[in-house]
């Protein structure tokens, strides 16, 4: 995955570096790292909520920071929707003392034993959107709102260690991979040309499963007082997220929360 993810933002810089090239198409590029602190619970064929896992009290995931890259393509064509692609590793380790007898999987863990948990929840977004221009003209560009279908592809992959009811030493593992569709709707309020806030939303809920998350930042734009064909960008925020799921014996209710911080270039 991670070849494939350098081959793919390779690809991203190459084409936006030849982006002079094709009219009136604009693309941004960012990449930076975000903070990680995770909440909640986690179980595989959990055969009640004493099996479930407190990522936190049970488990002691520590908080983690990666790196989070971006990239977005805009064009004229109406009826075509313009698309936005993210990547975002998400792991965490942790280890404990069980309190209390619990099932992960096929086996049964003994009380008073240490355990480790490994969770990995890496994803891949891609966004289709449309802008709302008569929002865009009417304000004379001070706001831009999107709307479209953000389908987040999670993989997932929930690993623990720990001494069996009968003192046997086992690690046992569960992985999935997740394709989300979930509503979109993003803006961008710009008061001044180098100033603007920036907020996302995410969301989707069927079911027992429920997924959303959030991002409210602030990016400034020194374009306007340089002089350079590139319109760089920095930006920080703040990100939100919460996945609760009940998928092929796999059930969380996880809240990822943390700062971030991105650099970026418009062409």
């Amino acid at each position: 995955m991670k070849k494939v993810t350098l081959l793919g933002l390779g690809s991203i810089f190459l084409l936006a570096g030849s982006s002079k090239a094709v009219p009136l198409i604009d693309f941004e590029v960012s990449i930076g790292a975000i903070q990680q602190k995770p909440g909640g619970y986690v179980s595989y064929k959990a055969g009640s909520d004493a099996d479930k896992i407190d990522v936190k009290n049970d488990a002691r995931l520590g908080d983690e920071t990666k790196p989070w890259a971006k990239f977005k393509l805009e064009h004229p064509i109406p009826v075509i929707p313009n698309i936005k692609l993210a990547y975002m590793p998400m792991k965490f380790d942790g280890s404990g003392r069980l309190k209390r007898e619990i099932r992960w999987g096929d086996y049964r863990y003994q009380a008073d034993a240490d355990f480790n948990l490994s969770v990995k929840l890496d994803r891949v977004d891609t966004t289709l959107y449309y802008n709302l221009p008569f929002i865009k003209t009417a304000s004379a560009g001070k706001l831009d709102v999107e709307f479209g279908l953000n389908v987040r592809t999670i993989m997932f992959d929930g690993k623990l260690s720990g001494t069996t009811t009968g003192g046997q030493r086992v690690t046992e593992s569960k992985s999935i991979t997740l394709p989300i569709p979930m509503g979109h709707l993003a803006a961008e309020i710009r008061p001044i040309n180098q100033v603007s806030l920036v907020g996302e939303i995410n969301y989707i809920g069927y079911g027992k499963n429920t997924y959303h998350d959030y991002i409210a930042g602030l990016r400034l734009n020194p374009h306007g007082l340089l002089r350079t064909p590139l319109k760089p960008f920095v930006e920080v925020g703040y990100r939100y997220e919460k996945l609760k799921i009940d998928e092929q014996d796999v059930k969380t209710d996880l809240k990822v929360k943390g700062l971030y911080g991105l650099v970026g270039v418009r062409f």
